[in-house]
């Protein structure tokens, strides 16, 4: 006889039951948060929100957290974990409320608006955080101990919830309810309340270094108190080792002094009590400026705001410190660099590139919600705001207006201090009677300097540009000075007139020796170019026309020369019928042409000078010679063409100047080359003879105005 069949087992209901659309899963966990620290930082708010005072992150600190080698997701197994000592929860509050999407704490009586035993003002408010997670792995366990404390085998402890979440199961085309898996921990007992989240199969994503993460965790939350710590220990590193752990601290920002103004409570009476309703704004000097105001107000109500403002001492490292940050209830909420003002206003570079920072303002989403669920911003839109926004515009405004001059002055006082302008100053104008001189050399100094960008400071070579213009401009103000004075004298005394004399000596050798001095440098730098022949050629062949002082130091440009282009042109044109030959003149041939130019052909005291560059080390040949001779001889033939005359009004003759290292003549061309450089038509010189002569020309005129300099200043 068979044996009746066994009664089928009455399933079991799963423990942990979670409604959620996917659709929400996807929008507010995935695609929301997709960055380690902005995860993080929501598992912390809850954290906060949990009366926690202490928070401990363990991550592998500037790992990547999965590979993604040929497009495929390959996990590292690394293990994210945020542990905090808060009140925990119990299993039937993780169904009520972790297990809920979506619902307002805030509006729930049985939770409300403030933590259950510390009274913080909590930072949740959207109930969407806890999906953040999401965003960058595919595993979540939860293990949370709370409620009331549990005796156990003679142990007493808090009893645990574990569970575990996958996003993969989440994600799927049904909205049934999701059944979180039950982790092996559920239902023990831990000695203490708390909550753990531990993260692991990873999208790829990478952990900030250790530094960085500390700066932008200190950058989300303002709250700083004794009852509340956020730490972060690197998991792939021993608790004794250097770097293994930090102390998430508070934002450090330098500022510069005497630009800070800070929105805050005003006393109101002996005892130092604070009216709550009375805020005022105190410049950087500490008295109250009551042309602002720390409230702003909207349909009838006041929107007070306690921080401070003001200017930082290097302009922004990075985006972290850019601009103001302003927190709602301990939290980051938005960050603006201007309130979205409009360019055009007074210090308005200063303003973009080192304005900072903090401003608290609670009521961001109590009555009106303005914070954007990422948290990432404010919505300026709103009309309240947009009052908000209206009130930090003025507020920027007035900053930049308020530090400009403290500004100006510290710009001046950097320069003064890292330059010694006033010690070179004395140094290059030591006269008694150069007092002026001196003075208006400072003046102009600061005039500029005070104009400049505060970044434009750091550049040492900028900083010896503005000393060496002031130097240069000094003398030439103190003359202009004299000369009105002369004009406004009616008897011209002497004095006056030898005071113009001698400060005219002095601007004359300045302006000169400075002239002298920037050649001397290029011909330094030309003689750094001897070992490359080819580089220096070309460099000498677009130089000439520009420094003709390279080739003989008496030479001075000349510009606008119309006759010269003319003449130019006529010659280019000559030369090809005479000879059925094409030739280039550097400063004619268009830019497009690429062929090297035969000559440059410039002209200096009513003379046409020919000059022909050879590279370093080469030794002119005959070929070359013959070519040298053709253009002596068309050139000669052009200026006495019957309708030429009109050149020869402007040019009396014409000079050719050789510069080769090495002569290789033979038979006619030898006699050739002799018989033009004895005329005096040609005059050859090589690389070395002709840079030491111009260096040592510039050079003697440098020592010349040094001795007269000291001359006129013994008196």
């Amino acid at each position: 006889m068979a044996k009746p069949a066994p009664a089928a087992a009455t399933p079991k209901t799963p423990k942990y039951l979670m409604k959620i659309s996917r659709l929400t899963v996807d929008k507010l966990g995935v695609k929301l948060y997709d960055r380690v620290s902005a995860v993080i930082a929501e598992i912390v708010a809850n954290s906060y929100d949990a009366d926690a005072t202490e928070v401990t992150i363990s991550a592998p600190m500037g790992e990547l957290l999965a590979e993604k080698p040929q497009g495929h997701l390959k996990d590292k197994g690394y293990a994210i974990e945020v542990r905090d000592n808060g009140v925990g929860m119990t299993a039937e509050e993780v169904n009520r409320f972790y297990l809920v999407v979506g619902a307002e704490r805030r509006n729930d009586p049985s939770r409300g608006d403030f933590s259950r035993n510390l009274k913080r003002k909590v930072m949740g408010r959207k109930g969407v955080g806890k999906l953040a997670p999401l965003g960058i792995c595919e595993t979540i366990e939860v293990i949370t101990a709370g409620g009331k404390e549990a005796k156990e085998n003679g142990k007493n402890g808090y009893r645990i919830a574990h569970l575990i979440l996958s996003r993969s199961k989440m994600m799927t085309d049904s909205d049934a309810p999701y059944h979180p898996d039950v982790g092996e921990q559920d239902g023990k007992l831990q000695p203490k309340a708390g909550t753990t989240i531990r993260m692991r199969n990873f999208d790829h994503r990478r952990v900030p270094e250790l530094a960085e993460f500390d700066r932008q965790l200190s950058q989300r939350f303002g709250v700083q108190s004794p009852d509340w710590k956020i730490i972060l220990k690197d998991s792939q590193k021993t608790a004794t080792a250097a770097g293994a752990s930090c102390t998430v601290g508070t934002f450090p920002v330098e500022f510069k002094e005497n630009t800070r103004i800070e929105f805050r409570e005003e006393l109101t009476n002996k005892n130092k009590s604070y009216n709550p309703r009375k805020f005022s704004v105190f410049g950087p000097d500490g008295t109250i400026r009551p042309d602002l105001s720390a409230t702003f107000e909207y349909e009838g109500k006041d929107y007070p705001l306690i921080g401070w403002m003001g200017y930082s001492k290097q302009p922004y490292r990075d985006d972290l410190m850019a601009g103001v940050r302003i927190y709602c209830r301990g939290k980051i909420a938005a960050q603006t660099h201007i309130f979205n003002l409009k360019a055009g206003f007074t210090g308005e570079y200063d303003i973009r590139s080192y304005l900072v920072g903090v401003l608290l303002a609670d009521w961001l989403d109590e009555a009106e919600d303005l914070i954007r669920t990422d948290r990432q911003d404010i919505l300026w839109s709103h009309p309240l705001g947009r009052a908000f926004e209206a009130w930090g515009q003025k507020i920027v405004k007035a900053i930049g207006t308020l530090t400009r001059e403290p500004m100006r002055k510290a710009a001046w006082e950097t320069f003064k201090e890292k330059i010694k302008i006033e010690q070179k100053v004395e140094k290059a104008f030591p006269a008694p009677d150069q007092k002026d001189i001196r003075e208006q050399t400072l003046e102009i100094a600061k005039t500029i300097v005070k104009a400049a960008r505060t970044d434009e400071l750091d550049d040492d070579a900028h900083c010896r540009v503005l000393l060496d213009l002031a130097m240069l401009l000094g003398p030439h103000i103190s003359l202009e000075k004299k000369l009105i004075e002369a004009a406004e004298s009616r008897d011209s005394p002497l004095e006056v007139v030898t005071d113009i004399l001698r400060t005219a000596r002095v601007a004359e050798l300045s302006s000169f020796g400075r002239i002298a001095e920037d050649r001397v440098k290029v011909i330094k730098t030309v003689e750094t170019l001897k070992d490359d022949p080819a580089t220096l050629e070309d460099a000498f062949q677009k130089l000439i026309e520009e420094a003709p002082w390279l080739i003989n130091p008496q030479w001075s440009p000349i510009t606008a020369n119309e006759t010269l282009a003319t003449l130019k042109k006529e010659f280019v044109k000559f030369y090809k019928a005479n000879t059925g030959e094409d030739i280039v003149l550097y400063g004619f041939t268009p830019a497009a042409s690429n062929k090297r130019p035969d000559f440059v052909l410039t002209n200096q005291d009513r003379k046409i000078e020919i000059i022909e560059i050879k590279k370093p080390h080469h030794a002119l040949q005959n070929a070359e010679m013959d070519r040298i001779v053709t253009y002596h001889n068309e050139m000669q033939a052009f200026l006495k063409k019957k309708g030429h005359e009109e050149f020869l009004k402007v040019f009396e003759d014409f000079h050719i100047t050789l510069v080769c290292d090495d002569l290789a003549l033979k038979g006619s061309q030898q006699i050739a080359f002799e018989g033009l450089h004895n005329n005096g038509r040609l005059t050859h010189v090589t690389w070395t003879v002709f840079l030491k002569r111009t260096r040592g020309m510039h050079e003697a005129f440098l020592n010349e105005a040094e001795r007269q300099r000291l001359n006129a200043a013994k008196g």
